[in-house]
């Protein structure tokens, strides 16, 4: 599996913008939390980074490239 990877930084959230032979191209939010915020305060930041990207209706996923590629076998 070949990945090319693209890494921007919005605050404290990283983006992940990824082109994976075989699957096609993919964004990730890895919001890092500091100490003492909940979860949910990430997933806030993570909506409210996807609305104002235009992408608050897009899918998402929770498997690793691996599995995508095991799938399409």
């Amino acid at each position: 599996m070949k990945k090319l990877r693209w890494l921007l930084l919005v605050g404290a959230t990283r983006i992940h913008l990824d082109r994976v032979d075989a699957l096609g191209d993919f964004m990730e939010l890895e919001v890092v939390l500091q100490e003492g915020q909940r979860d949910a305060e990430g997933m806030a930041v993570a909506e409210a980074l996807m609305q104002a990207l235009g992408l608050a209706g897009a899918e998402r996923m929770a498997k690793a490239y691996l599995d995508l590629l095991a799938e399409r076998q």
